[in-house]
């Protein structure tokens, strides 16, 4: 009753002051967005010793076609609207939400480049500030400053934010040797064209993991952090023919919209590269049908099922430390 009681206050409180009611901005000094404009992330308060890390999605840039003013395919300044929508992962009032009562460090995307830039690039009468590095490192710092000794860790990210996750783990994994540590990336599952020039263009930090090639496949890096941590848990999400990430590897092969011959292209891919890990005991994945982008900030979280294995039962055994079975359909 007490706790009920607590959660209606929680709620007015919510209604009254809006977003601030549940997430508090942390100031960048000296983060950028890819406009020049400033950077903040935001944190939910929760349990200390459970902590989400939690990337945004939002798109990529790697050209003057990509990158230019005009251009939609990625975030140019803070934008935080999965947090005022407050579905799947984010609508902290649900006692079904897994990470419910946890700590929620939600790290806002803004540069075109997974999180991991370190680079200002002209391409040509305007420049782009690809400083997704510098933003992320801030918020790391923070994490690891105010979460000395966590028992349990959840990195993840959609789209755009679970190539910040990947590309981030082996950080938070060296970090926090004595925690409990899952990372699931949400529709990032790497398909890319032999001559993406993002890695070159972004001047990238990148995770230093033994058999990488240069620059490395996502498949490659899942593979390589389930071996040099074999107490974590390493896990993806995708739909088979996900409309998203089909759009920007047509994007990659200068298709103004994708064919079906490359979406084809792009599901064999994909199957392929979320199967490279499946070696390894603590890796796993959840295949669904459809197209659907994303599925943590959805309300789709708590009502998917694939076979017997429904989704909300798959993410609660990553948040608790344990590796759910492989569901495909």
């Amino acid at each position: 009753m007490k706790r009920l009681i607590a959660l209606v206050l929680l709620f007015a409180l919510a209604l009254a002051q809006g977003l601030e009611a549940f997430w508090k901005a942390v100031e960048v000094p000296g983060g950028v967005c890819a406009d020049g404009s400033p950077y903040r992330f935001y944190v939910s308060p929760g349990d200390p010793r459970k902590v989400v890390v939690d990337f945004q999605g939002g798109g990529a840039c790697w050209d003057q076609a990509t990158c230019g003013p005009e251009s939609r395919t990625y975030r140019k300044r803070v934008d935080v609207q999965e947090l005022y929508l407050a579905q799947g992962i984010y609508n902290r009032m649900s006692v079904a939400n897994p990470f419910f009562g946890w700590t929620h460090v939600f790290v806002p995307y803004c540069t075109g480049d997974l999180h991991v830039g370190r680079a200002t690039v002209d391409y040509g009468g305007f420049k782009v500030h690809h400083q997704g590095a510098r933003n992320a490192q801030a918020a790391l710092e923070y994490v690891f400053r105010n979460h000395t000794n966590p028992e349990r860790v959840f990195v993840t990210g959609c789209s755009a934010g679970a190539y910040g996750a990947v590309l981030w783990a082996d950080k938070i994994l060296a970090t926090y040797k004595n925690a409990q540590i899952a990372v699931c990336g949400d529709a990032g599952v790497g398909v890319v064209t032999e001559d993406f020039p993002g890695f070159t263009a972004w001047n990238p930090r990148l995770p230093e993991l033994p058999g990488l090639s240069s620059p490395p496949k996502v498949s490659e890096i899942y593979r390589a952090l389930a071996q040099a941590y074999p107490k974590a848990v390493l896990a993806q999400y995708t739909t088979l023919l996900d409309g998203t990430q089909i759009y920007f590897y047509a994007l990659m092969k200068k298709e103004a919209a994708p064919s079906e011959a490359t979406a084809r292209e792009w599901a064999v891919a994909a199957e392929r590269a979320v199967g490279f890990p499946a070696s390894e005991a603590n890796y796993t994945y959840y295949l669904a049908p459809g197209s659907q982008h994303c599925i943590l900030p959805r309300p789709e979280l708590y009502t998917l099922k694939v076979g017997e294995v429904s989704f909300l039962d798959w993410l609660r055994a990553l948040a608790e430390g344990r590796t759910p079975p492989r569901v495909r359909p």
